[in-house]
């Protein structure tokens, strides 16, 4: 009997294989949480930047009004490539059980994710997605260990300053620890708070944890001002052609992703500037 893609099991088909890894990409990925995501079918998107508003001043009656204008500019961001390729035998293949394929597809969506985040928390990439270190961000000076909430209060109020209004705390593990064994004064055995982790809220913003921020660092994220560029989704090909030699079938997963920050004042990194 031929296989076909009407009697593979339905993660199989390679249509809905991409959208089920976007899906969980979409869960996983701190990038596409904490940022707006944008799809696209252009190679590359434009976001308008507004650097200063136009100025205004009090004016006599009957006398012109001066003429200002706002100082613009404009943010090109132009998603990158990420891809992938893994090979299973045609036996496994032949087994028709989902399990094989949901793992592989699990497989596929976890690393995308990672390293999407690892991209959006670091400088330049080579053939990839800027992030966050590469702008003129706002900092936070939190000293060698965080104790209590105050960097946390002074975050929110840079941003406040630098016109964004903070969606997202984003911390590393180790923050996370330090701030469940705060306690509420000193001498006391009661914790500050019960548990820091994803859906909590600190200072009153809600927390994600990621392992891609840096061990002992924060940042304080805008949704608004973030756009996670996503050109066309990901697609899941799949060729026996290449791997006719090894009676195999190789699966190539490629996802465009690109990341712009239209405020980067407003965006808050909290660390040991020491």
């Amino acid at each position: 009997m031929t296989v076909l893609n009407s009697n593979l099991p339905q993660a199989w088909t390679p249509e809905d294989y991409g959208k089920l890894v976007d899906l969980t990409v979409e869960a996983k990925s701190v990038a596409f949480q904490a940022g707006t995501i944008v799809p696209t079918n252009m190679q590359t998107i434009r976001f308008p930047l507004l650097k200063a508003d136009p100025t205004t001043g009090w004016v006599a009656e009957n006398a012109t009004i001066p003429l200002t204008d706002p100082n613009t500019d404009e943010i090109v961001v132009t998603p990158a490539k990420m891809a992938g390729r893994t090979q299973m035998s045609n036996e496994s293949l032949s087994d028709s059980n989902p399990a094989v394929a949901d793992q592989i597809g699990k497989g596929l969506a976890r690393d995308i994710a990672r390293k999407i985040d690892a991209a959006f928390f670091g400088n330049t990439v080579t053939n990839g997605a800027s992030g966050l270190l590469s702008v003129a961000y706002s900092t936070v000076d939190t000293g060698a260990t965080i104790a209590n909430l105050d960097p946390f209060h002074m975050a929110k109020h840079t941003a406040q300053v630098a016109g964004a209004e903070l969606s997202h705390f984003v911390l590393s593990p180790a923050v996370a620890l330090a701030l469940s064994l705060a306690k509420q004064g000193t001498g006391s055995n009661m914790g500050l708070l019960d548990s820091v982790g994803d859906g909590v809220t600190v200072a009153g913003v809600p927390v994600l944890v990621s392992n891609a921020v840096a061990t002992g660092e924060a940042w304080g994220l805008d949704k608004e001002q973030i756009m996670t560029v996503r050109r066309t989704g990901t697609t899941v090909k799949r060729s026996g052609d290449v791997a006719f030699a090894e009676d195999a079938t190789q699966i190539r997963a490629t996802a465009r992703v690109g990341f712009g920050f239209v405020n980067p004042s407003g965006l808050i990194r909290l660390y040991d500037a020491a």
